[in-house]
């Protein structure tokens, strides 16, 4: 974790975070109907943002910007990166792990 982290989504945490699959999806008003996809804390860039690799292979690129063909090497992707706060991320469920309850606990 770097020193600018505050732990509470330390550095390279795997979290789910809202983010768009799709233009339809981006151009939505309501930030809050995006979807949780996967993603991996990079940075904690300010007192409540953090810089976030979106690790969904749908969104995966090539490094010139194409679409990734399937079965392309993981370490010839390119994943979309994005800012968040803290209302935009939480925790990913340990794999094999109950889902966690409406009122958001679990998290």
């Amino acid at each position: 974790m770097s020193q600018d982290n505050d732990g509470r989504f330390p550095d390279d945490s795997a979290v789910e975070v809202r983010y768009p699959r799709d233009k339809r999806e981006e151009q939505r008003v309501d930030r809050g109907g995006w979807p949780w996809l996967p993603g991996s804390i990079v940075e904690q860039c300010g007192p409540d943002e953090w810089y976030i690799a979106v690790c969904e292979r749908s969104l995966a690129v090539l490094e010139d910007g194409r679409p990734a063909p399937d079965g392309t090497a993981e370490d010839d992707l390119f994943y979309p990166c994005c800012w968040r706060d803290s209302t935009e991320i939480r925790y990913r469920p340990a794999p094999g792990a109950a889902p966690a309850s409406r009122s958001g606990a679990g998290r």
